[in-house]
């Protein structure tokens, strides 16, 4: 796995350490022939030699990866070479080992830092016969390759491409689901309906096989609104294979409450389900089901007795599950249908706008959707491809691939394996290595590209940075359906991704994997493969006789998660010495007794959680090759180990949730290759080593949560830092000389409650390109020369900062620039009235001053080219002009607001006629003020977006002679859309989820219109003809499909 990953690693390796052995091989010597400086220089030779060969090698591994899917001979061949490359990477790595050994040595000796000596490094025993033996086996594989016929010109074109960026930054967007709106709404009845016979517990059963789209639709359900109307409380559990009752209560628990549970005993367990679920209605999403023991079934289900209602959805393959579960008929999940089919095909191959595909790509396409069966994910998967391919050449290789023939006994296997043929080769290892998690794990991207990175498959162009590069990996094999993606807010209230892998495309891993990857869940048994690289453990607790010696031998990522406690206390690792990765959760294990750190020369990743020790072992600072170091949850840890500093490659280090750290050791700022340092929630931790300057590397400074009183003034002195975040420490100023920190681009305070002053310097920050300040209560005024600073994002969360600096308005003078106020008033605008782009005002609601809005004289702005005004305190904003934005929180406590009229409110935003946009949300007025419809007031208006304006009932008439495009959604009271309302301008209405409207006249007159889009609108029953229905589309419109199907208009239940 990773083939092309190594011998990339392994040349970039080579170029690397041929300085070192060139400046061993020339320093001064004996005469004698097995002298060090000899055998440097004969290493180097062989070195040069093996990387000329393996230049040629992996310019035929494009072709030889086509190949192995079909032909055995080079899948052997495959992997022959992968284990002399790793063979070869170790020797190297150990090398680079002694290179880092040494250059720590000669800092804390005595030896003149000139001194020739230094360049004399240990060269590793033996090391000069093992790169003839590996150069000697790769002669013998390139012997083979040629018998093989393995085509070398080929790789170079293919692999260059690869590299590419992908000609469209289009994201296939998940809930955009085509052809299963019936069996949702089938669905939602059922589970809305009362249950048989008073029953507290139903379930319901969605059958299907894979890829037919069964979590998908359960996805659908979970999620909308009527549903979530009904319950009080949620739960999603991913089952998979292992029905393990004690497992799968710890996740509903966890599900339901958002709330980890330790409980080990499961009588304790069940009781505190009991008490979580008592007399509440609940809706659980059992998904992916394979249990057929009604035993484990009763048991589990025994604690939901104690709920008000509890509805189950359970999604299965086997009807047999199915029958052992459910109270009510199963639901079968049929193949979608050819049209569905095409529609799905279209949405993920194409772009939107597919009038003008070439025909030819067209027919090809259809050609190819019919192979996929009508199966939902092998659709999405073989269409998220051809979106890349642009030339017909390779649609026609694709509809011919003899991969369609193969011998998979799944359907839906020979396209997602066509699919993964024609992955990018240096995507290939990141995917693959994902089967060494469970089905239905969920991994933040962040923390897979650690991983990644950890193992040597991102690789770096010099252009950007190796994390950076990783995360387009992830969006890459998102945009090609191999991975499903969600957004979740952190406990810094940051979105971060994750992902997961549908079970068919973990099926699909773990096949390309073979047995390098591994991982032990539940009670299973562990019978260990003989190639074992990755090895996952999750909530292992039985304990069987350990594997014999060796086992691990050839490990090189250990993951732990849970109670995995009993699996290291029986299994010896000691021998696991070329681990590249390893992430534990020792709890109270003794980790020097199973881990020989020392030995561990590979090591890049290391991350322990919940460790109970008070000091962290002395033999991690000899882990020379160490790039990453994350300690979180080790409440006991007091201190660091003073050698620290000898981490001369770390990179990355965090600390997290450390409450008794509270001092770091001086040699803490000799890491002078670390680029990212992150302290959070270690609360006795009031401050940094005086000599952070030492730090030349570091670009990105997170302290959250802590003790810090000071930083130090040296920190200024870090002229790669980038990015700096201060979340709720004690400071009470910044340091003095902020200003010379020349290449921050990122400053973000927040919660500093102590903080009561920023230094003038900051307004020299000349590179600075967002100023995030939040919550900061005693922090009354920001420096007045602010406003000189070139910023892109001006972020003042801070309604206690009054009075904002003279002159602010020249911030909004910059070319591009966002800007986030909290205020409590708004009059202050009175003085922008040559604000240009875009004014957000949110949080209307808490107006409490019309005489204050009035003063904002919203009118006078005549360069304002869209208005967004928000009733809610939150808001999905569409910022079409995004080069200026400036975006007003209103908060106030007061209850004066409450009195405000919302139309004679919104009277007082009338806007400039130049206006060329306005969106209005949550409006809480029945009627729109006299402005709005103005022929003369409105004179500009190119758009107009209304959005959850639930009182209005009508739109008022005329005007908008210029309007162009109209957006309505969720005005649940409009009930009609008069043909006096809409301009003949108008090209595009969209109109979506308005539950009360009956009508939509005047369409005939609208000459230019090009689009109109209706979508739920549940009792709308006429709609005015139009003379080219090609531009109507309504979808979930029941009252009108007899009247769409009549005019041949397009209409999607």
């Amino acid at each position: 796995m990773g083939l092309y990953g190594v011998i990339s690693n392994l040349l970039s390796l080579g170029a690397q350490l041929l300085p070192s052995l060139s400046a061993s091989a020339q320093a001064p010597s004996s005469s004698s022939s097995s002298s060090p400086q000899v055998e440097s220089q004969q290493i180097e030779t062989e070195l040069k030699r093996l990387m000329r060969m393996l230049e040629r090698i992996k310019a035929t591994l494009y072709d030889a990866e086509m190949r192995e899917i079909r032909d055995l001979s080079v899948k052997l061949w495959l992997k022959e070479l992968k284990g002399v490359a790793y063979d070869a990477e170790d020797v190297l790595d150990e090398y680079r080992y002694e290179v880092s050994r040494a250059e720590v040595e000669a800092r804390v000796s005595s030896t003149p830092p000139n001194s020739r000596k230094r360049k004399l490094i240990q060269v590793p025993d033996g090391m000069l016969n093992q790169i003839r033996q590996i150069r000697s086996k790769f002669s013998e594989i390139e012997k083979d390759r040629l018998a093989l016929r393995l085509m070398e010109e080929d790789g170079p074109r293919r692999c260059n491409s690869d590299h590419q960026i992908p000609p469209t930054s289009h994201f296939v967007v998940e809930s955009d689901i085509i052809g299963r709106e019936r069996e949702k709404e089938s669905l939602i009845d059922v589970l809305s309906s009362a249950s048989q016979d008073g029953e507290i517990i139903s379930v319901v059963t969605i059958v299907g096989t894979g890829g037919i789209g069964k979590t998908t639709l359960a996805k659908l359900v979970y999620n909308d609104q009527r549903i979530k109307q009904i319950f009080d409380k949620f739960g999603w559990v991913c089952v998979s294979e292992n029905f393990n009752v004690q497992r799968l209560t710890i996740e509903v628990i966890e599900s339901i409450t958002g709330k980890s549970c330790d409980l080990a005993n499961f009588s304790a367990l069940q009781e505190h389900m009991k008490k979580k679920i008592t007399n509440k209605k609940v809706f659980l999403v059992l998904d992916d089901v394979w249990n057929e023991s009604s035993s484990f079934w009763e048991l589990f289900k025994a604690p939901f007795m104690s709920a008000l209602l509890m509805k189950i959805l359970v999604t299965t393959r086997n009807e047999h599950v199915a029958q052992i579960m459910q109270t009510v008929p199963t639901f079968s999940l049929g193949y979608m249908s050819e049209e569905q089919s095409w529609q799905l095909f279209k949405h993920y191959a194409f772009s939107e706008v597919t009038q003008n595909v070439d025909l030819n790509f067209i027919e090809i396409g259809k050609q190819i959707m019919k192979k996929c069966g009508m199966l939902p994910l092998a659709i999405k998967s073989i269409a998220s491809l051809l979106r890349h391919e642009l030339k017909e050449e390779s649609w026609r290789d694709i509809l011919g691939s003899e991969l369609w023939e193969s011998d998979a006994s799944n359907e839906i296997f020979q396209p997602l394996q066509i699919s993964y043929a024609r992955l990018p080769t240096y995507l290939k290892p990141c995917f693959l290595y994902c089967s060494m998690f469970p089905r239905g794990y969920r991994s933040s991207a962040e923390e897979l590209v650690k991983l990644w990175i950890s193992q040597g498959y991102v690789q770096t162009n010099g252009l950007e940075s190796v994390e950076k590069i990783g995360m387009k990996y992830t969006m890459q094999l998102w945009e090609r359906s191999f991975f499903q993606g969600a957004l979740v807010q952190n406990e810094c209230n940051e979105k971060e991704f994750y992902f997961t892998l549908h079970d068919m495309v973990h099926d699909l891993a773990r096949f390309n994997s073979g047995d390098t990857c591994y991982y032990i869940e539940g009670d299973m048994f562990p019978n260990f493969p003989q190639e074992l690289h990755h090895l996952f453990v999750h909530r292992w607790i039985k304990i069987e006789e350990p594997p014999p010696p060796g086992k691990f031998a050839t490990l090189r990522s250990f993951i732990t998660e849970d109670n995995w406690v009993t699996f290291l206390k029986a299994f010896d690792f000691s021998e696991a010495q070329n681990l590249r990765t390893i992430r534990l959760d020792p709890r109270d294990v003794h980790l020097e007794s199973h881990f020989s750190f020392s030995n561990l020369k590979h090591l890049r990743y290391l991350s322990i959680k919940n460790g109970y020790f008070r000091r962290l072992p002395e033999c991690i600072c000899s882990l020379y090759n160490l790039q990453i170091l994350t300690l979180n949850e080790c409440p006991q840890l007091l201190e660091l180990p003073e050698s620290i500093g000898n981490l001369v490659s770390l990179e990355e280090l965090t600390i997290m949730a450390c409450r008794d750290l509270k001092v770091l050791p001086v040699s803490f700022c000799q890491l002078s290759a670390l680029r990212k340092l992150s302290i959070q929630w270690c609360y006795v931790l009031e401050e940094l080593p005086p000599d952070i300057e030492n730090l030349v590397s570091l670009e990105e400074l997170k302290l959250i949560f802590c003790g810090l009183r000071v930083l130090p003034m040296s920190l200024c002195q870090l002229k790669a830092l980038r990015k700096v975040e201060l979340w709720e420490n004690k400071l009470e100023e910044l340091p003095t000389d902020m200003g010379k920190l020349v290449s921050l681009e990122k400053l973000t305070i927040h919660r500093c409650d102590n903080l009561r002053i920023l230094p003038v310097s900051l307004c020299k920050l000349n590179a600075l390109r967002e100023l995030h300040i939040s919550r900061c209560s005693k922090l009354g005024v920001l420096p007045h020369d602010m406003v000189n600073l070139n910023l892109q994002l001006w972020n003042i969360r801070n309604k206690d900062v009054c009075p904002l600096p003279l002159g602010f308005n020249k911030i909004l003078r910059i070319p591009r620039i966002l800007v986030k106020l909290d205020c409590m008033i708004i009059g202050w605008l009175e003085n922008f009235v040559d604000l240009e782009g875009t004014l957000v005002l949110r949080g209307l609601k808490d107006v409490c001053s019309l005489y204050d809005v009035h003063c904002a004289n919203i009118a006078s702005m005549h360069n304002l080219q869209l208005l967004i005004l928000c009733w809610n305190s939150r808001g999905n904003y569409n910022y079409r002009d995004k080069k200026k934005v400036l975006h007003l929180s209103i908060r106030s406590n007061s209850a004066a607001s409450s009195e405000i009229d919302h139309n004679s409110l919104l009277g007082r935003l009338q806007p400039h006629p130049n206006l060329k946009e306005i969106q209005i949300e949550s409006y809480q007025g029945l009627t729109f003020p006299d402005w709005f419809g103005n022929p003369t007031l409105d004179a500009s208006l190119e758009r107009i977006v209304l959005s959850s304006c639930e009182s209005i009932t009508f739109l008022p008439f005329g005007g908008f002679e210029k309007l162009k495009h109209l957006h309505i959604s969720g005005c649940t009271s409009l009930q009609f859309i008069h043909e006096q309302f809409l301009p003949l301008a108008l090209e595009e209405i969209m109109i979506k989820d308005c539950k009360s409207l009956l009508s939509v006249k005047g369409i005939e007159k609208l000459k230019s219109l090009i689009k109109l889009d209706i979508r739920d609108c549940n009792i709308l029953y006429w709609l005015d003809p139009c003379g080219n229905t090609d531009i109507i589309t309504v979808v979930r419109c029941p009252k009108v499909r007899d009247l769409c199907l009549q005019r041949d208009i397009y209409y999607k239940k």
